[in-house]
């Protein structure tokens, strides 16, 4: 159960700017939603936040970087969460292309912070784009399920593709402190000016969970780490 105040009502501000064209709409949604992203992470969190904006690959991100609160004194190592992102969101590209990942949560936009922290997943993916960035590790590989939910993210990623500079966005839930988040939301805002809005949770399946326990290593990553992310 998510806590309260960490929901974002995106009916209300899609009805405030229900009289706008679309592109105009896309632009009041790049102006409206990051305040209320950051506002509904900060109740998330339950501790300080160092939120920091950055660009990269033509899509925006909000990056909680609260190590440098924990190195400064700010928040003590028990109540200081991890490095994570926040969300990330933008203008979708004709195909997703992938770039190689270097191991950092931040990939190449890590020289920004000076960020070094190794994260040894596959790079999380924003729908209609793939990164160098690790933005989560996804436990459920939705690209490939057969679920009801696997095919509802597939029409979405495919929706982004084919309809090249569709707003899109990939907001992160968590329940912990750590970078792993319980829930993925997906959103993005149709032609027809609707926003399609999902949640998936971020979680293995018990028999998927039992075959990766039984699944020897496979040269430099573990069959767990083939798993993740798009």
């Amino acid at each position: 159960m998510r806590m309260r105040g960490t929901t974002v009502d995106y009916d209300a501000v899609l009805s405030a700017c229900s009289s706008l064209l679309c592109e105009e709409k896309v632009a009041y949604l790049h102006s409206e939603l990051p305040s209320l992203w950051q506002k509904a992470y900060r109740k998330m969190a339950q501790s300080p936040t160092s939120i920091h904006p950055f660009s990269q690959h033509g899509f925006e991100f909000l990056f909680d970087r609260a190590s440098e609160l924990r190195a400064k004194g700010v928040v003590k190592g028990e109540r200081a969460v991890e490095d994570r992102i926040i969300v990330a969101y933008g203008r979708s590209l004709s195909a997703p292309t992938i770039s190689g990942c270097d191991q950092h949560l931040l990939g190449s936009a890590g020289a920004q912070f000076g960020e070094q922290s190794g994260r040894p997943y596959l790079p999380g993916g924003v729908l209609g784009e793939t990164f160098d960035i690790s933005l989560y590790p996804q436990y459920r590989d939705l690209d490939h399920e057969r679920s009801s939910q696997g095919r509802e993210y597939r029409d979405m990623k495919n929706y982004c593709c084919a309809h090249v500079g569709t707003f899109c966005f990939t907001r992160l839930i968590y329940t912990s402190r750590s970078w792993k988040p319980s829930t993925i939301e997906h959103g993005l805002l149709r032609t027809d000016g609707s926003l399609w809005i999902r949640t998936f949770k971020n979680e293995t399946t018990e028999a998927r969970r039992t075959f990766l326990m039984k699944t020897p290593i496979f040269g430099r990553r573990s069959a767990r780490e083939s798993s993740l992310a798009d």
